[in-house]
């Protein structure tokens, strides 16, 4: 048991797991130890013939089940690129976009998405821009600069906010599985073909997607959701042989505030990180 502990202490830190549960087991608390835990940053996840082995359906004992959380819990993402999601208010001119685009590449910022189209008011416009930019970098000055522009209302950052957020998908996928060019009619290649078929309606209903067109050869499919969910269906799909896809771009808006009658409004603004002292008058 003295040699589990020290074991069972890293596998929790490296899991960012609280303190309570190591020092549990220091105090002598009744625990059945795995004989052999691997941390997650084990080299051997990385092999994709080991994903079967690593993930174990009939856990009986506690060793599998403490093995199943640790294999199958990701890694905290510590990557040196962070998103952030820009939404600009602009005057429904020529050249703003060229404006906007110009002050952002003067500053070394590579543009993820952009998306721009004119509002509930024909003269105004709304821009959303998503930018990938390394931690550390100073958008802050890149969004004054952007309100300095004459034809500029005002620029919000959504990065920190909580907002609903969606982009449009629109995929082209084969018929046929990849290696198959959809010339033979015998029966072996049809079934495969529709099998293929199926697992591709299969796959599009698990992320509630809808087929909108379908041809001899291929099918388009339509994804409407978070850019994260449609990246993850892109590299899904990508098995069944993608011809061409087509992405809108994010859009987003602030999630509305849920309130009820009798709140103080000024302790809402102080659990929402707000400071009080930096609003206008009234």
């Amino acid at each position: 048991m003295r040699r589990i502990i020290p074991r069972l202490l890293g596998a929790s830190r490296s899991l960012g797991l609280p303190r309570a549960l190591p020092s549990a087991l220091t105090r002598g608390v009744p625990f059945s130890a795995p004989r052999r835990l691997i941390s997650i940053r084990d080299p051997s996840m990385l092999d994709p013939n080991y994903e079967y082995e690593r993930l174990r359906t009939n856990v009986t004992t506690p060793e599998d089940a403490v093995n199943n959380i640790l294999y199958n819990t990701p890694a905290v993402s510590r990557g040196p690129v962070q998103r952030r999601t820009i939404s600009a208010l602009v005057n429904n001119h020529p050249g703003v976009l060229v404006q906007v685009t110009g002050v952002l590449a003067a500053r070394g910022f590579n543009i993820n998405s952009l998306v721009v189209a004119t509002t509930e008011v024909p003269d105004l416009s709304r821009m959303t821009i998503t930018l990938n930019v390394k931690k550390g970098s100073n958008v802050s000055q890149a969004i004054k600069q952007l309100e300095g522009l004459v034809e500029v209302w005002a620029v919000l950052d959504y990065s920190e906010t909580a907002v609903v957020e969606r982009e449009l998908l629109l995929v082209k996928m084969a018929h046929h599985p990849p290696g198959d060019n959809g010339l033979d009619q015998g029966g072996d290649s049809k079934m495969k073909r529709h099998a293929h078929r199926a697992a591709i309606k299969s796959l599009a209903e698990v992320f509630k997607a809808e087929v909108v067109d379908v041809g001899s050869q291929d099918l388009t499919i339509q994804l409407c959701g978070k850019s994260s969910r449609i990246d993850n269906f892109i590299k899904l799909m990508k098995p069944f042989g993608i011809i061409e896809s087509s992405r809108s771009g994010a859009m987003a808006v602030p999630r509305s505030r849920i309130s009820f009658e009798g709140d103080d409004e000024e302790q809402l603004l102080e659990d929402e990180g707000v400071d009080v002292t930096m609003l206008p008058p009234g």
